[in-house]
């Protein structure tokens, strides 16, 4: 057998890259972050417990996206929240972005509250909350130039 042969005949040996997981590195979400997103995620689950109620037993699928969308948009209204050393200046970013961000942040509480118990408006709802916080994480921090 010629030697090059051999080396296609041998095993492959596969190797799993490992994941370096640094302990020191700095939170990705900031104290402040957090907090703001734990007070508005209980500030909108009052508003909409006080404003409809939240039949549970009653509207379980109704229930369960009304709560996807208070936490999805408690957090995408926190990711406005400016880092620690940046002052208090709210986050913008990419303002033509963030006005979007923000209006998609607000309107699937609202929708939610505003057409209670009614399962598909609830979706519609999860669905706006999930963009403004999937437009929210992924828009860039500063316009780009036309």
């Amino acid at each position: 057998m010629s030697e090059q042969h051999i080396n296609r005949a041998a095993p492959l040996e596969v190797v799993a890259p490992m994941a370096v997981i640094d302990v020191t590195a700095p939170a990705r979400w900031p104290r402040r972050r957090r907090v703001v997103a734990g007070a508005l995620t209980v500030a909108l689950t009052g508003l909409v417990a006080a404003t409809v109620g939240w039949p549970l037993a009653a509207a379980p699928l109704w229930s369960a996206l009304t709560g996807l969308v208070v936490v999805l948009s408690s957090v995408a209204l926190a990711l406005f929240v400016p880092r620690a050393g940046e002052g208090w200046r709210p986050d913008f970013g990419c303002a033509p972005c963030a006005a979007a961000g923000l209006a998609l942040a607000v309107a699937g509480p609202w929708l939610a509250i505003e057409t209670a118990h009614q399962e598909a408006r609830a979706a519609l709802a999860a669905a706006l909350a999930a963009a403004a916080f999937t437009r929210k994480v992924t828009e860039p921090p500063v316009c780009a130039k036309p």
